[in-house]
């Protein structure tokens, strides 16, 4: 099938069924756009990204390419060597690492490739537990990371903060060969010197698993020295406002073995483009307009906790966040389960995602007891610490049954005044001053 003119298809056999499809995909196409800036996104893996960029790319090609850098299966590489290069000396110089590699197509796949590069069959893991905040890569059953290798796990106390003195015990008990630090639903710093600490106890490698927090860390809103780590992952999207795909970064001495575990261990071929449009991205990342979008996604979660906190003192899981998410308690303060806010905020105009909670009395999302709700879109879309207030007063009035169509509404006005189009950037590469 093919669409030469850019309006007509030309097609054997029956072309009205193909028009018809190209039509459909169009049109929902469409809708979907339309949706996006109809409604307000709390998810924490969403984010809108600067329009500029799309016009300021470096390379808008379609060629893919495999294995590493100087040691490739395809002809004409000479130039994805260099851009490939590049690309990996600015993520080392925006995070302070060693070597970098930004092929992975996900950061659940640069996880694999951690554990394919340091790990054999049955090794055995420490991460956290997935109640507290852990990753479904971290261990969950279901998941090739709980199927291939032994999890151990540590928690988090009452206060919601990792238990570290647990995490300590249990090192020393289980005898881990990998730690892992990162998170999908933690909303607090990580301490660095304690698990450093930790794995050189035990004799571990320490990894890092930053797929939420990465943005926030280059645009200097998280603090995290990933120098304390082995080796470290990161989504490129996300906070980082780059193309869907990962980063590993890594110690010098492991870079031969990271090398091989992303290639031929856990993939083949990748377009070159995820590169340059990544490099773009962490380019981004040095620039004032960046570090002003990502100490915002932070103020406004704070500032969004703040409100839910003073309804109920319940409300927000350990009283408040260090990143641009928090966690709701919908069960015990408004009577839903996390299934049923999500979608009565669906209803509403409002996306946010189902989460467990560290008193959960199960790791399954169908008891999830609460929200995570997450910032960044919003702060790349412009919305002030005032708005997330009114946001949170919202989100309150929702949860407790206020008048539907009041709340939807008041909801819709909210949304109005802000678009994705309104996405911030620069026009031009401007680093931020030191």
């Amino acid at each position: 099938m093919t669409d030469t003119d850019g309006d007509a298809l030309h097609t054997a056999g029956a072309p009205d069924k193909w028009a018809r499809f190209r039509t459909e995909l169009f049109e929902l196409g469409a809708r979907q756009e339309a949706y996006e800036r109809s409604v307000i996104n709390l998810i924490a893996s969403d984010n809108a990204v600067p329009g500029w960029r799309a016009r300021s790319l470096p390379y808008a090609g379609d060629m893919i390419q495999e294995g590493i850098v100087g040691k490739r299966p395809f002809a004409g590489a000479a130039l994805h060597n260099e851009l490939e290069r590049v690309a990996a000396e600015i993520a080392c110089e925006v995070f302070g690492t060693d070597h970098a590699i930004l092929q992975s197509h996900s950061c659940s796949q640069a996880n694999q490739a951690v554990y394919q590069g340091l790990l054999r069959p049955g090794d055995r893991v420490l991460a956290l537990r997935f109640r507290a905040g852990g990753h479904l890569t971290h261990g969950m059953r279901a998941n090739f990371s709980g199927r291939d290798y032994a999890f151990g796990f540590y928690g988090v106390g009452p206060d919601g903060r990792i238990d570290y003195e647990e995490a300590r015990r249990t090192a020393k008990e289980f005898r881990p060969r990998l730690v892992i630090c990162g998170s999908s639903s933690y909303p607090w710093s990580y301490d660095l010197d304690e698990l450093r600490s930790l794995c050189d106890e035990v004799g571990a490698y320490l990894h890092l698993d930053l797929s939420h927090e990465a943005g926030l860390i280059a645009g200097g809103a998280f603090a995290c020295d990933l120098r304390a780590a082995d080796v470290v992952t990161m989504s490129l999207d996300k906070t980082l406002r780059g193309p869907h795909g990962a980063a590993l970064l890594c110690r010098a001495e492991l870079a031969d073995r990271m090398d091989a575990a992303v290639h031929p261990g856990t993939q083949s071929s990748f377009p070159i483009r995820r590169l340059t449009d990544a490099a773009t991205a962490l380019l981004e990342s040095r620039t004032a307009a960046f570090a002003e979008y990502a100490g915002r996604s932070v103020a406004l979660a704070r500032a969004l906790g703040r409100r839910l906190l003073a309804h109920d003192a319940r409300a927000v899981v350990g009283g408040g966040t260090d990143k641009h998410y928090l966690l709701l308690d919908t069960r015990r303060v408004f009577g839903h389960d996390g299934r049923g806010a999500e979608a009565l905020l669906e209803e509403l105009g409002v996306l946010t995602n189902r989460q467990s909670l560290p008193h959960d009395p199960s790791d399954r999302f169908r008891d999830a007891g609460g929200l995570r709700l997450g910032t960044a879109w919003l702060s790349s879309c412009g919305y002030t610490t005032e708005d997330a207030e009114e946001l949170g007063e919202l989100v309150v009035h929702a949860l407790s049954g206020r008048d539907r169509d009041t709340c939807a509404a008041a909801f819709r006005e909210l949304t109005g005044r802000h678009r994705p189009g309104d996405v911030r950037g620069m026009t031009e590469f401007v680093p931020a001053a030191n």
